[in-house]
């Protein structure tokens, strides 16, 4: 069996079933009604400074770089595979993004969501998630108002994380309602839940994740990444195009689309026609109408059925 490393982002563990009860079906996709032959080793290593690890202390630089380093020993060295595959969204996905481009030739490819280049967090405005984008009284009203939208959902993370994320950090570590505030916000906002949280994520899983980050006190070093992303920004490892070369597999939702963008077929066809697509050697692009930023999830059976199509054929 065929190894799949599957790393997640933003939220200590990560849940790729409706319940980590009935298992996980990438290992045991018989039991889910798939195909044996997709199954995969799962090994699902947890970010450093999330979570269970807790606060780093001998790692003040971290970022998603230099920890698909630490996959890659961890895959081939530690465990011993000789080619793996790897998938997450957020900060996995990233994590995942770099590990096809530096180590390409030791994956059968990788799934991620989002798609971000792998300079996303470089340069002097790397904060400004609208990329200075403008506002203008020409612009059509559904793309003017989801630039707005866009902005409110996402530029106040990005913000406080990577220009004064040592400040929030204090305050979140010193206080559990604070902290689960500034958790429910970014669970409210960036979940397709449509006014009702507990439509997506039950009161348990929520306090779960929430009291995993609390008594390991790992908020600060969470949020590190942001900023050492900026100030030890990535560099390629070589200049060959796409950058990730490795095959990719990507799984979008309507929720994160562009302005512009509708529906789930135009989401494809914006990515396959814009610029992030010239980074990525994609083999397999699907959209979703349903789930949010946390799609594996949010809806584990299109992230399931999307990553194995990614893998199917592409191991021995």
């Amino acid at each position: 069996m065929d190894v799949l490393a599957l790393v997640e982002g933003d939220r200590p563990f990560p849940k790729f079933s409706a319940s980590l009860e009935q298992g996980i079906p990438h290992s045991d996709p018989a039991a889910y009604g798939g195909d044996p032959a997709d199954a995969f080793d799962v090994i699902v290593p947890s970010l450093p400074g999330f979570g269970f690890p807790g606060p780093l202390t001998g790692f003040p630089d971290v970022n998603f770089w230099k920890v698909s380093d630490l996959w890659h020993t961890l895959m081939t060295e530690t465990l011993g595979y000789e080619k793996y595959a790897a998938g997450g969204c957020d900060i996995g996905g990233i994590v995942s993004s770099q590990l096809g481009h530096k180590y390409a030739d030791e994956l059968y490819g990788i799934h991620i969501g989002s798609g971000l280049p792998l300079d996303f967090f470089t340069g002097p405005r790397a904060w400004d998630f609208a990329r200075n984008r403008p506002l203008t009284d020409d612009q059509p009203a559904d793309v003017r108002a989801r630039i707005v939208e866009q902005d409110r959902r996402w530029a106040p993370h990005l913000a406080v994380h990577m220009l004064d994320g040592a400040t929030l950090a204090h305050g979140l570590s010193d206080s559990p309602a604070g902290l689960l505030a500034w958790l429910l916000e970014r669970w409210n906002a960036w979940s397709d839940n449509g006014g009702d949280l507990a439509s997506v994520f039950s009161k348990d899983d929520l306090l779960t994740h929430a009291t995993i980050f609390w008594v390991n006190n790992s908020i600060a070093t969470s949020m590190r990444y942001y900023a050492n992303a900026n100030r030890y920004p990535w560099t390629p490892a070589h200049d060959r195009t796409p950058v990730v070369q490795a095959p990719v597999g990507l799984t979008f939702v309507t929720y994160e689309n562009p302005p512009g963008v509708h529906t789930a077929d135009e989401r494809v066809r914006a990515f396959e026609n814009g610029p992030q697509a010239a980074w990525f050697n994609h083999v397999n692009v699907n959209a979703h109408d349903r789930g949010g930023h946390f799609i594996p999830w949010e809806n584990p059976e299109a992230w399931v059925s999307d990553l194995r199509r990614t893998f199917r054929g592409r191991r021995p």
